[in-house]
């Protein structure tokens, strides 16, 4: 166990110390990134009410806000009781651990979007699936961020499910300055000589927009699509307007869970079109994750570190309500 435990934060202490997995709950599947998870209502183990179980977490109460659990498995701290931490499962339930390795402040949160069996992502034509892609991305960007100076943990260390709700919690009750997801895009548009990178960001009328939210994603767009300019012989996929954009639902809110639920200033990124031969084709060199993670970081140290505001904003928002579906939480055990 503690040899598991140690690769493992060893791969998410590079800058702070974390990961995410899932449990059993039902999903709603709308698109590819568009995925809402729902934690069971009938389970006695859904966390409801969690400050009537034990004593909260905070930074003033001596119990920290989120700890890698005994199986390297980070987790947000509801609480803590004489047999251990009452932490929030990666699919919504609450559930106490025995023990856990305390994880500092993060002013960053890396998330690799999907993960499990259920929840893919986009396979492109050579095989490449999303949910690894976006891990190794996700990891590569820890390291480049280590290397800055920035403290950062990522949501997800492995091959596993885990709700929306439960990444933006764990991002909220860390006090991150930025979430960061981590995606790649499908289904292939038109052709294109220019990288057909999207950064979606929080609308002004979310419920918990932040003002920042923006910038973070102008930084995001500029520094990609001009590092993945770079690369030659890659016929690119593109959207007439891509670039920085809302994407919201016929009521106004973002269509994104993953910018709808967090408090913290939140940014989903998609790199490119897996579904595209070509892209795909660069996406599974290791030259492609070495400079792809180099530009996200230098944009999140530009968002941290300056007053730069970035490019690419797009004023007039997309319109998307994503069909709805059902499919399981799949997540592992916590020890």
């Amino acid at each position: 166990m503690k040899g598991l435990c140690a690769t493992l934060c060893g791969l998410t202490l590079i800058a702070a110390c974390g990961i995410n997995f899932d449990g059993p709950a039902s999903t709603r599947l709308t698109r590819d990134d568009a995925v809402e998870v729902i934690a069971p209502t009938n389970s006695p183990t859904a966390v409801t009410s969690p400050e009537e179980q034990a004593p909260p977490a905070g930074a003033n109460s001596g119990v920290p806000s989120a700890v890698l659990s005994p199986l390297g498995i980070p987790v947000e701290v509801l609480g803590q009781s004489d047999s251990g931490y009452l932490v929030r499962t990666p699919c919504g339930n609450a559930e106490v651990v025995s023990a856990g390795t305390s994880i500092d402040r993060a002013k960053v949160v890396i998330d690799p979007g999907h993960g499990g069996k259920w929840d893919t992502g986009a396979v492109g034509p050579n095989g490449l699936i999303e949910r690894d892609l976006n891990l190794t991305l996700s990891r590569a960007v820890l390291k480049e961020l280590f290397i800055l100076g920035i403290p950062a943990v990522i949501t997800r260390n492995g091959d596993y499910g885990m709700l929306l709700s439960v990444r933006a919690a764990f991002a909220d009750a860390l006090g991150a300055d930025a979430l960061v997801s981590i995606h790649h895009n499908a289904p292939t548009w038109t052709g294109s000589s220019l990288p057909g990178t999207e950064v979606f960001v929080q609308s002004a009328t979310a419920q918990h927009a932040h003002p920042d939210s923006a910038r973070l994603g102008g930084l995001l767009y500029e520094e990609i699509t001009t590092a993945l300019a770079t690369f030659d012989n890659v016929s690119w996929s593109r959207l007439p307007d891509a670039g920085v954009l809302r994407v919201l639902l016929p009521s106004g809110e973002d269509t994104y869970g993953i910018l709808r639920r967090p408090n913290v200033p939140a940014a989903l990124v998609e790199y490119g079109y897996l579904s595209n031969a070509s892209e795909a084709a660069l996406f599974a060199t290791d030259e492609y994750i070495r400079v792809a993670a180099q530009a996200t970081a230098e944009a999140i140290r530009a968002y941290l570190h300056s007053d730069r505001s970035g490019s690419g904003f797009i004023q007039k928002p997309r319109t998307f309500n994503p069909h709805s579906g059902s499919i399981p939480c799949d997540g592992p055990a916590l020890e």
